[in-house]
């Protein structure tokens, strides 16, 4: 059933410059999407960090927007890989004492190594924030500054929800 299905691919696959031809077409194609879509991800990926809170918007076509009280915010990192390390930048992590998504989020680590590397991705998702391709020392000031921020605005009882 395949080559009854396939008969005409499989007709005109026979020469090696059809088969090189289309792969280099394809993977040129290919790769202007994928550079398309990081480029329009970075250009529609905008944090401020203001007195009280850090404003987060994000989104290509699908828009959200997300607003962090200082106070709310439990743990801050700074980690680089390999390659991150011989360019100089690094990656920052912020993650939030969100409502149950924390919890979630914190079970699928444990399950796979994979889901950790989704979270320091452009943007926030669940209970992280992640801003990646930071210079080294800008991340480490950016640290600091929520660091010291977080310690000038501590969450009260009002504001805890509970």
């Amino acid at each position: 059933s395949f080559c009854v299905l396939f008969w005409p691919l499989l007709l005109f696959a026979s020469s090696k410059k059809f088969i090189f031809s289309h792969s280099v077409t394809v993977f040129i194609i290919s790769a202007f999407l994928i550079y398309l879509y990081l480029m329009l991800t970075i250009k529609n990926y905008h944090y401020e960090f203001g007195e009280k809170l850090i404003s987060l918007k994000q989104g290509i076509i699908s828009k959200s927007e997300r607003t962090v009280m200082y106070g709310r915010i439990q743990n801050v990192c700074i980690s680089q890989g390999i390659i991150n390390r011989l360019l100089g930048l690094a990656s920052i992590s912020i993650e939030t004492a969100s409502e149950g998504a924390g919890a979630k989020f914190l079970a699928q680590d444990s399950q796979s190594k994979k889901n950790s590397a989704v979270a320091l991705l452009v943007g926030f998702r669940s209970n992280r924030i992640g801003i990646p391709g930071l210079l080294y020392e800008n991340a480490s000031e950016l640290k600091n500054l929520v660091m010291d921020r977080i310690k000038n605005n501590p969450i009260d009882d009002a504001q805890s929800g509970l």
